[in-house]
């Protein structure tokens, strides 16, 4: 099993490369960047993620842009992976995102996951005139352009929502056959966009049950679309926090959001997914403090993995 680790919510650029640092000094797989442009300035109840359906952006809740934070912490490393989690696909324009892509996978030599969501905030979409109705089929049209652009010497496409022909485009990523595609979400409808375009499923804040639930329907559907479906991996982002190491709550709290609690409850959870068959566990954390994450990483590398 694999570990990745989301940067903090902190806009210090020599903290948040000591952490990406870090996370390969550890030997730990990945580092991850989320991806908003702009937050809701009152209470919504779009947000899928959190207990009570409830999201308020705070005053202290930067949003760096996802392809200039992810290309300057990976100048930090030389051997994880760098990934989004998740790129807000209909936000861009496809050949632009296809093109941002291909230039970190060859500047960090293919290193490059490409972390994909369709969003769920009306109001950002608003606010960029993207269609909030539309980003589900507009999701997987520029999806398949990514693959057409990435992979054909002569790239054409002639869609829904976008239209093109007689282009060259250069580079191609330096990871054979491509770079891949973890697709996001936790509903049927991205576990068939998972099957259809995807490497990988990477669900957000969802029980390791709800996973596993999810992962019988989507073989019935691989199996339906004639592909294997041990060519797709999942990976789970969920929060991470010990509350033995000096900081925190004293009392364990297990959510579908987060893994809250003791080093042996942490142990037990990450014990379980792997044995559910999980590829792969990424975390994000509770703190914006850079050297407070530091120190939950470094307790997950010396108690936690030599556990599972």
């Amino acid at each position: 099993m694999e570990f990745g680790f989301t940067i903090p919510k902190n806009t210090d650029g020599d903290g948040l490369r000591r952490f990406a640092g870090a996370v390969e000094d550890l030997g730990f797989g990945s580092v991850w960047v989320a991806d908003h442009i702009v937050l809701p300035s009152e209470e919504t109840d779009q947000y899928p993620y959190t207990e009570d359906g409830r999201f308020t952006a705070q005053a202290d809740d930067p949003q760096l842009d996802v392809f200039v934070t992810l290309s300057y912490i990976a100048s930090a490393t030389t051997r994880i992976k760098v990934g989004t989690t998740v790129v807000i696909v209909p936000y861009r324009n496809p050949i632009v995102q296809a093109k941002m892509f291909t230039t970190l996978d060859t500047l960090t030599n293919g290193r490059v996951i490409c972390g994909v969501g369709v969003g769920w905030w009306k109001e950002e979409f608003d606010a960029l005139g993207a269609s909030h109705a539309d980003r589900g089929p507009v999701t997987d049209e520029y999806l398949q352009i990514f693959r057409i652009l990435w992979n054909e010497e002569s790239p054409e496409f002639h869609g829904q929502f976008y239209d093109f022909e007689g282009i060259k485009f250069a580079p191609k990523p330096v990871q054979s056959p491509s770079i891949p595609i973890w697709v996001g979400g936790h509903t049927r409808r991205a576990a068939r966009r998972v099957v259809k375009y995807g490497d990988a499923w990477h669900p957000t804040r969802q029980t390791p049950e709800h996973v596993v639930a999810m992962v019988e329907y989507m073989k019935g559907y691989a199996t339906e679309q004639g592909r294997d479906y041990d060519e797709i991996g999942i990976s789970l982002k969920r929060s991470l926090h010990f509350t033995d190491i000096g900081f925190g709550e004293s009392a364990g709290i297990r959510s579908k959001a987060a893994v809250i609690g003791s080093t042996q409850d942490v142990i037990d959870d990450v014990k379980a997914c792997a044995d559910l068959g999980f590829d792969q566990l990424n975390f994000d954390f509770r703190s914006k403090d850079v050297d407070e994450c530091i120190r939950t990483m470094e307790r997950f590398a010396e108690k936690v993995v030599p556990q599972v």
